[in-house]
């Protein structure tokens, strides 16, 4: 079950991301076993340090207007950490966040951008 709402979520942000235009607005994902849905965020950011050991990447990110969030450099947990698997210190990156306990954040995908 675990899977098929893993993958419902990837699907979601895969159509949000071909939208720019909702890049900052907050969407909703319904998990495929009826709990409440889930908020999920997009932000851009710059890649300060990756650590796929521990499941965590410190980005410099624009503003997420939509979470309250000012531009600041942030330290994230990922929710896999094979996102991690190609990505390097200096690159830009499209990232998306769901909300992973009570004021905590997560990365559930992650691009690189040009």
């Amino acid at each position: 079950m675990k899977l098929n709402t893993f993958c419902l979520v990837v699907l979601a942000l895969l159509a949000l991301t071909s939208n720019p235009a909702a890049a900052e607005d907050a969407s909703y994902v319904m998990p495929m076993d009826g709990k409440a849905p889930t908020e999920i965020y997009q932000g851009q950011g710059m890649i300060n340090s990756v650590d796929a050991k521990a499941g965590k990447i410190a980005l410099s990110h624009g503003p997420i207007a939509s979470l309250g969030l000012k531009a600041m450099t942030t330290n994230f947990d990922v929710v896999d950490r094979s996102l991690l698997a190609h990505l390097k210190k200096g690159q830009k990156v499209q990232f998306t966040l769901i909300q992973a306990g009570l004021g905590q954040y997560a990365i559930s995908v992650i691009a690189t951008i040009k």
